[in-house]
Parts: C-alpha cells; sequence; structure tokens
C-alpha cells in the first residue's frame, strides 16, 4: 500500500475516533421519569374495574330500552297496517306521519342518549385519573421522578422504569381503604 494512501487512512481513523467520544449513546441508569400504562391502570385496577361495570349496566340499560322500543314501534306499525283496509285514506296518512314523526323523535332521543353515554365514559376516565393523582405523585416521590409517560409515548424504554403494576397494587389499596373513590369519578348518571 503506498505510503500516501496509508497517510489518508491513518488520517480518516484519528479523524473517527475523536468523533466516536463525542457522540451521544443512550445509557440506561437512574432516571427521573417513569413509565406507565395508563390503560392497564385503569382496566386492571379494582376501581377502573368497578368503572368499567357501571358502565357495562348504563350500555345495557339504553340497549334494552332501545329493544323495548323498537319492539313497540313494531306492535304498532302491525297495528297502522292492519288499519290501512278499514279506515279513510287522508285518516290513515294522518296517522301513518304522526307515526313517522314519534319514530324519529324517538330515534333521535336514542342518539342523544348514546351520546351521553359516549361523553359520560370519557369524562369518567379524566376524572379517574384526578382522583388516582395522589397515588401516582406517591410513586413519583418514591423514585425521585420529575414526570410519568404514558408508554404509548415511548418509542424504547427500560422496563425497570415501568411502574404500571406497582401503580396498580398502590391503587387498589387506597380503594380497598376508602370504596367511596367511586362517588369523585362521578354519578351512575350523570
Amino acid at each position: 500500500m503506498p505510503s500516501r494512501l496509508r497517510f489518508s487512512w491513518l488520517l480518516l481513523a484519528v479523524f473517527w475516533a475523536g468523533i466516536a467520544p463525542a457522540q451521544d449513546f443512550p445509557t440506561y441508569g437512574s432516571s427521573n421519569i417513569l413509565i406507565i400504562n395508563q390503560d392497564a391502570l385503569f382496566s386492571a385496577s379494582r376501581l377502573g374495574r368497578d368503572i368499567l361495570q357501571q358502565e357495562e349496566r348504563e350500555r345495557d340499560l339504553l340497549i334494552e330500552e332501545g329493544r323495548r322500543i323498537g319492539d313497540e314501534f313494531i306492535a304498532e306499525e302491525l297495528d297502522l297496517t292492519a288499519q290501512r283496509d278499514t279506515l279513510p285514506a287522508e285518516e290513515f296518512r294522518l296517522l301513518a306521519e304522526a307515526f313517522d314523526i314519534k319514530v324519529e323523535k324517538a330515534r333521535a332521543e336514542q342518539e342523544a342518549n348514546d351520546s351521553t353515554l359516549i361523553a359520560n365514559i370519557e369524562a369518567r376516565r379524566r376524572a379517574f385519573f384526578q382522583v388516582i393523582a395522589p397515588v401516582l405523585a406517591r410513586l413519583m416521590q418514591k423514585y425521585g421522578a420529575a414526570a410519568i409517560i404514558d408508554q404509548r409515548s415511548v418509542l424504547l424504554f427500560d422496563r425497570n422504569m415501568d411502574i404500571t403494576r406497582e401503580a396498580i397494587d398502590l391503587l387498589d389499596k387506597a380503594y380497598n381503604e376508602n370504596p367511596d373513590m367511586i362517588k369523585l369519578i362521578g354519578p351512575a348518571n350523570e
């Protein structure tokens, strides 16, 4: 290898050697950021499961009401259809229009009830995290953390930073000691 080429390789090696120590590579040491899986915290904690059961009961009631109303409309429509041949056309038309208006009104009310249910579910999720903030604050204090970040917001992290299980255990303990916590989340029929 000619000396000039060796010299170029030597310069290149020195250049790369000088750059390498200046690069920042991730290190996993102590951290002041904790990671939590919000979905697991909600669905695996007793408080979260109780809220989910409450919401399921509300959904079931809404579905049951919709079925009941639907059954009543089917019966009313069958009755109206049976009257078609026995009533004067104008009288039947007025009854049919009144029935259509009634059905549309019931549909709008059901859609409003669905929207209210969805809004209440979303509000309860927000309230849940407000109510459990003291539990999470204790974990932050325990670990000297400045922040807790949801796992979905992090691309890569050290699993030792994940406090989800510990948070669930602390939350379950707090809920056992104060079952009225669920009342802070919101009443059954907000």
